[in-house]
């Protein structure tokens, strides 16, 4: 009778240790259709040049199972579908909100383009100055000639795979200018839009707990060292004002955040160019 009380126990407590965490016990199919029908509001009501798209030009993949990871790339430089590993998709759930942006700080000028989430308006149309099987390069210059984002996006395989986008923006004036950078992504973790959102000191991500049976996620990071950058997240799906960010969040779960990454107030000399890194990995 003891052994059979103690194993009473133990089971008891082993169920209180893998009891469902707040973003699992929260959710339903109710709020999860509801998300979605919202972002896809946001998507309509935000201003689209004829440029804007969200459909694939630039597909990658590599290894299989955990080490799988599967993206898709814009013609504009938008990640639109990021899967990994094999059968988890982050991306391409709902509107597909990824992107770019950054502010000419004299005078206050915003250049952005988030795939469905909209662009300004004010850039040319892209040109692709090379491809690989591992990379493409892209680059856009702004309407009025003053600055060129040249976009290289990088497939790195290894046992924790990831995406690398190098943004390279070039000040094509005759004077010397500051720019705020930003990249943004709205992150449905494994498909599921109600996720929990948290960043550190170097990263931001978006991810479901384990017990909600999609517990995976996509991390947001810094990758070049010394770089004067601020993780973003939000408790919502929307891209912010990037002539206006705000850190809106340090840790919320169940809702439908988003993440990114920005530098603030860089100079950028005349005729000179400067570049920040990111890369996405799966959680």
């Amino acid at each position: 009778m003891k052994k059979l009380a103690l194993i009473f126990v133990m089971l008891a407590l082993s169920s209180f240790g893998f009891a469902a965490p707040p973003a699992a016990a929260r959710s339903n199919p109710q709020a999860e259709s509801a998300a979605v029908l919202a972002q896809q509001n946001v998507a309509q009501a935000a201003t689209h040049s004829p440029l804007a798209t969200s459909a694939c030009s630039f597909t990658f993949a590599s290894g299989s199972g955990d080490t799988f990871l599967h993206y898709c790339v814009t013609a504009n430089g938008n990640i639109t579908q990021l899967e990994t590993p094999q059968g988890h998709e982050h991306i391409a759930i709902g509107a597909k909100g990824e992107g770019y942006g950054f502010c000419d700080d004299v005078p206050k000028t915003a250049y952005f383009d988030y795939a469905d989430f909209g662009d300004s308006g004010n850039w040319s149309p892209a040109t692709v100055l090379s491809q690989s099987p591992t990379s493409v390069k892209i680059a856009r210059t702004t309407r009025n000639g003053i600055w060129t984002l040249t976009q290289t996006v990088t497939q790195v395989a290894s046992s924790s795979p990831s995406v690398r986008v190098a943004m390279t923006l070039t000040n094509n004036s005759t004077v010397d200018r500051f720019a705020t950078i930003l990249r943004f992504a709205d992150v449905d973790a494994d498909g599921f839009v109600n996720n929990n959102v948290d960043s550190t000191f170097d990263s931001a991500f978006v991810w479901n707990s384990i017990g909600s049976n999609h517990g995976f996620g996509l991390m947001i990071q810094n990758v070049v060292k010394g770089a004067f950058f601020t993780p973003l997240t939000e408790t919502t799906a929307s891209p912010p004002d990037v002539c206006n960010l705000v850190q809106n969040v340090l840790f919320q779960s169940n809702t439908d955040g988003s993440m990114g990454m920005y530098y603030l107030g860089i100079p950028v000399p005349k005729g000179t160019s400067i570049t920040e890194t990111i890369s996405y990995t799966g959680l």
